[in-house]
Formats: structure tokens, C-alpha cells, sequence
């Protein structure tokens, strides 16, 4: 859900690589936002195995991608028409599912989607297993999918992983200009409707009396904004456990939420280049230019992570390589991003030792700027002019994460779907949408709740949007 730009050095940088597809909401808020559509090539895809490097391009669109798999592994035909038809029914039949669903929601779905009812226990490894598909490679180019929230396939949700592989390729665009028109014009329209923004103004507390939510209080504001209705669509654990508190929460929620595993975090290394180099030339138009080393990266990485650390070395990385200024026409620009990152020690070294919390991440970025280099573009280093280097400690001060999570709650299946933490909370008038994660993800939230507030005539129950008219 994190989607803006800013300045530094004269260079504009962005946080987001692409919308998937948002064009009917855009169409229903009577939005305008010019955006381009990624129509041949979606993912760049290289996987390092020593000084072999395999290299993908992954068309857009299902169809396409399904021709370019069979034709690239042959032997295994069969298996990934199965595979993609299955993948493409199961998210068709998403499409069906309620929020919120009442007992009659329930039944219907056992016939509606039965699908979905068979996968809500699987992982993606375990699709995959299910329809026999064993090679080392093809199974390397599948699981990308699940790597793109820092979720190894063998923990991701096979529902999460195969929507966010089909809604992310079939429709995927970013805007002309930056990615921060798309926050700004929500924000306008909001307030054309009537409704106030406010900036610089950090919630202290959700005031809470006898179990309902009454009111926010922010920090140096003489009195506390009143509502009916709250929605807080930040960190569960800073909105939940601080903002609110484990004194107003039943017992049994404040276990769920000890045992929620919040997504990784990121090193981003954002990079301002001379005119000298023409980026055109290095094949980097893409949504997503990603290198990793080979199977089972993804699992060692995680493995780091839930151990409160990282697990990157010259053997063992996954990063993506994004070149916005193709389509924005500004200065050059190239963006790298690597996860899964635990916060560990960055935000106390940053605020204890500031010249060792700089020397760590400037390590880090040295790391990542040799794997672009090495992989995508020759000689990048000699081009630099501006460099901005975000920490898991930078997304934790921006976000308020405790974590520095960029993705929210974390898509494993232990806790998707029904095993999430609910819309609506313990208390009573405050609503905490968490559908899934990404800009697609938090726009559904986004609609659920309202619906929800609605009683069902905006959106009609359903999952995904599908409004009333």
C-alpha cells in the first residue's frame, strides 16, 4: 500500500513498481489517471546458478504466459496447461466469495467455489506438487510470484500467490507520470466530496470507553476528533497493541495478535544517474526486473527473517531492478529493492550510533549496486550522482510499523482468509480492513469496509469489486 514519489538531488524516486488492475475503480471514482499498460513483457526474470544465468522474459496476460511456459518446457506441457486452467478457474471462483459472509454466504461457497474451499489449506508448493510440476526451473520461475511479498512458496497462500500472479499479469500499468498523482488525486477527490485531510497529525490514541471506539486524540490537537466509525488501515500492531491497547482487547485477540506474523521488511536502494548512460539500451522496460540465485533462495531468506535477521550473501539474494524514467521521460532513475529484511538491530543502531547505522547501510547498498551491476547494467556505478538508501528503520519511522513491514500481516497460509485478523475488531465502531497486501490488496480492503459500513449496497458482499449500480 505504499504508493508515492519524492525528491532528492534533483531526481524524483519512487516506492511502487505497478497497479494491477484498478481500472474499474479508477472508472467508478470518475478518476482520471493516465496510466501505460504492460502489454508485451511483464517480468524480466534471471536466475543465477553460479556463472550460469537463466533468463526469462515473462510475457502479460495468462494465455501468453501459459505458451511462453509450454514452449520453454515442453516436457512438462501438460502439466502447466492444467495448472494455469486450475489457476485461472481458482481465481474466477474468488471472484464469487463474500466479505464478512454470513452462514448462508457459507453454504453457497461450498458450491460456488469449490475451488477455494480446496485450497485454503494449501500453500503454493503444494499446488505445484499437485499437479507433478518437479523441475527445478520451471518450479524457479513459478514461485517469483510468491517471492514478490517475502513469502517463500512452501508458507504463501496458493489463493494469494496464484491472485497476485494473475491480477498482477493479466492488467498491470503504472502511470505516465509518478506514482504519487495516484495518492494525490484520491486525496482530491475525497476532498471534493466533502471530506478533510489532515497532515503532519499523529494519532496518540484511539479513545475507548466500555468497549466502543468513540474518538481519535491527536498529538498536539486541544481535544479529541470525534466519529462514529474508525477505520485504521495502519500496522496492526501499532494501531491495536499501542493506539488502542491490550487493556481494551479480550485476551484470546491479544494471543492472535502475539501470534501474527507481520511481512518483511526491505533494503531499497534508490539511485539518481548522469545523462551519460542511456538506460534504453539495457532491456530494463519493465514492471519487474528480478535476479536471484536458485531454488530454495526464497526459504533460506525467510528462514533469516523469522530468525530475526537476513539471510544475504554473494550465494544466496533475490532483489528487483526497476528503471522508472523509461516511462516518466525525467532524469534517469534506477531503483533496487531486495526482501526479506528483519528490522534486528537497524532502528536502534540509527538512533544509538548513527555513523555505524550509515555504514551498514551504505555496506548493504554497495551489495545491491554490484548485483545490478553485475546482472543488468555494466559500468552503473561510475554513472551515480544522487543515492537514498532506505533501511527497514526508514519504512518503521514513515509507516509506524514496529517492524518496518512493507506488506502488512504476512500471506502465509496460516493466516489468510478467515484465519486473518477480522474487519471488524474486538471493539465495538472500529474496523481494521486487511484483505492482502499491495496496492490491489489494500483497495479491496478498502472496498470491504465500506460495504461492510453500507450493509452490503455499495458493493453487494462480494470480495472484490463488483459494485451495485
Amino acid at each position: 500500500g505504499y504508493s508515492t514519489a519524492y525528491e532528492k538531488g534533483g531526481y524524483i524516486f519512487e516506492t511502487t513498481q505497478l497497479f494491477p488492475d484498478i481500472v474499474d475503480i479508477l472508472g467508478y471514482l470518475d478518476i482520471d489517471l493516465p496510466l501505460k499498460r504492460y502489454e508485451k513483457n511483464f517480468m524480466r526474470r534471471l536466475v543465477v546458478h553460479g556463472d550460469i544465468v537463466d533468463e526469462y522474459k515473462i510475457p502479460a496476460g495468462s494465455e501468453n504466459f501459459t505458451a511462453y511456459l509450454t514452449e520453454t518446457f515442453p516436457e512438462d506441457s501438460k502439466k502447466i496447461r492444467a495448472l494455469m486452467d486450475y489457476s485461472v478457474d481458482l481465481f474466477r471462483q474468488v471472484r464469487k466469495l463474500k466479505a464478512n459472509a454470513t452462514l448462508k454466504d457459507n453454504i453457497g461457497t461450498l458450491f460456488k467455489a469449490p475451488k477455494v474451499i480446496a485450497n485454503l489449506n494449501r500453500t503454493y508448493s503444494g499446488l505445484l506438487d499437485k499437479f507433478g510440476i518437479t523441475d527445478p526451473k520451471l518450479r524457479e520461475v513459478l514461485e517469483t510470484f510468491t517471492s514478490f511479498s517475502g513469502v517463500p512458496s512452501d508458507h504463501a497462500s496458493a489463493i494469494l500467490a496464484t491472485g497476485a500472479m494473475l491480477s498482477s499479469m493479466t492488467r498491470c500499468f503504472r502511470p505516465y507520470g509518478f506514482f504519487d498523482e495516484y495518492p494525490a488525486k484520491l486525496a482530491a477527490k475525497f476532498q471534493s466530496l466533502g471530506g478533510e485531510v489532515l497532515f503532519n497529525a499523529e494519532v496518540e490514541r484511539i479513545e475507548v470507553k466500555n468497549g466502543m471506539a468513540e474518538g481519535v486524540r491527536i498529538k498536539g490537537f486541544p481535544s479529541e476528533i470525534r466519529a462514529e466509525k474508525i477505520i485504521t488501515t495502519v500496522d496492526p500492531m501499532l494501531a491495536m497493541r499501542s493506539l488502542v491497547g491490550d487493556e481494551h482487547l479480550p485476551e484470546k485477540y491479544v494471543q492472535k495478535l502475539g501470534n501474527t506474523i507481520m511481512s518483511p521488511s526491505s533494503v531499497n536502494v534508490a539511485l539518481g544517474l548522469d545523462d551519460r548512460i542511456d538506460l534504453a539500451k539495457f532491456d530494463l522496460d519493465y514492471p519487474y526486473n528480478v535476479v536471484s540465485t536458485g531454488l530454495g533462495t526464497a526459504e533460506k531468506l525467510f528462514n533469516a527473517f523469522l530468525a530475526g535477521n537476513h539471510g544475504f550473501s554473494s550465494d544466496c539474494f533475490h532483489a528487483a531492478v526497476i528503471c522508472p524514467s523509461l516511462t516518466t521521460g525525467a532524469k534517469n532513475t534506477v531503483t533496487i529493492r531486495s526482501t526479506p529484511w528483519a528490522m534486528n538491530g537497524w532502528k536502534d543502531l540509527r538512533e544509538k550510533d548513527y555513523e555505524k547505522y550509515r555504514e551498514e547501510k551504505e555496506k548493504w547498498a554497495d551489495f545491491l549496486i554490484g548485483i545490478a551491476e553485475k546482472y543488468f547494467i555494466p559500468g552503473l556505478r561510475q554513472h551515480i550522482v544522487v543515492k537514498d538508501v532506505s533501511t527497514p528503520a526508514t519504512y518503521s519511522r514513515f509507516s509506524g510499523s514496529p517492524t518496518g513491514s512493507i506488506y502488512d500481516i504476512a500471506s502465509l497460509v496460516t493466516q489468510f482468509g478467515l484465519k486473518r485478523l477480522p474487519m471488524k475488531t474486538p471493539v465495538h465502531n472500529l474496523y481494521q480492513p486487511k484483505f492482502a497486501h499491495g496496492l490491489y490488496g489494500t483497495m479491496m480492503g478498502a472496498v470491504q469496509v465500506v460495504d461492510l459500513l453500507l450493509d452490503r449496497k455499495f458493493n453487494n458482499g462480494n470480495s472484490l469489486f463488483i459494485p451495485a449500480r
